[in-house]
């Protein structure tokens, strides 16, 4: 008998050590406005601290001193398609099957997912663009490198959105397949010069160590396409962070 209750007390024990781990597994609500908005990212939940005590947080204005840099091509490997287009409640995701990556300083980063920002988040030279797009990628090291797209308003319909904008998820929660042929890359401007620079996500919990590729040469889309992802989306950009020093490669 004393051992069966040693037994079910020590049973009970870890479950309940599980389910502890469990809850630590689920960090805090965070948004863009309200108390839920980047102001009170860091006070929201202690992983979030970096949000706030952070030196190389993005997103920053690309203005003043840059240094001219032998920058190297980026090698694009590009042959998965788009799988599902969701709706997470901070921003519209588009998943990919695995196969994209980029060859960059080096290392190889696979493509995790893309995901939008109304207005942009960064700047070039003090611009603000209607729309930023992320292209999240990781390498086997778990480091990140993001590469960043700007979009400016034109007459034309951009053609990836298009197909993109057939699937769009409106309600958070909801995710739909992108039945259309949609790669990896095909978002990207024709010509690909960049800046890049160390920064972190930026979302909670702002890690840092993220390497960034900011294209200079913005997308155009439609005032129609803008406004679609404006409507759901609404402003979701954090502000500017400090440049605190760091260089700027172009």
């Amino acid at each position: 008998m004393q051992k069966t209750m040693i037994y079910i007390l020590i049973v009970a024990a870890i479950a309940i050590m599980l389910s502890e781990g469990e809850q630590k597994k689920h960090n805090a609500q965070w948004g863009y406005k309200g108390d839920l908005a980047p102001e009170y990212w860091a006070k929201l939940d202690k992983e979030y601290e970096m949000c706030e005590k952070g030196k190389n947080q993005s997103p920053i204005d690309i203005a003043g001193q840059k240094t001219e840099a032998s920058l190297e091509y980026i090698t694009f490997y590009d042959d998965a398609r788009a799988t599902t287009f969701s709706n997470n409640g901070h921003t519209l995701k588009v998943s990919f099957a695995r196969g994209n990556i980029i060859d960059f300083q080096g290392k190889d980063y696979s493509l995790v997912q893309m995901h939008f920002h109304t207005p942009s988040e960064n700047r070039i030279d003090g611009i603000s663009y209607e729309m930023e797009a992320h292209l999240v990628h990781k390498n086997k090291d778990g480091d990140f490198a993001v590469i960043a797209v700007m979009f400016e308003e034109a007459e034309d319909t951009n053609i990836v959105l298009n197909k993109l904008l057939r699937n769009v998820p409106e309600e958070k929660g909801e995710s739909n397949s992108v039945r259309a042929d949609v790669y990896g890359y095909d978002i990207l401007p024709e010509d690909k010069e960049y800046y890049t620079f160390d920064g972190s996500l930026t979302t909670p919990p702002c890690t840092e160590g993220v390497k960034w590729i900011v294209f200079k040469n913005p997308v155009k889309a439609s005032k129609n396409q803008l406004e679609d992802f404006r409507t759901i989306m609404k402003k979701n950009n954090r502000p500017l962070q400090d440049r605190n020093g760091r260089y700027i490669l172009e």
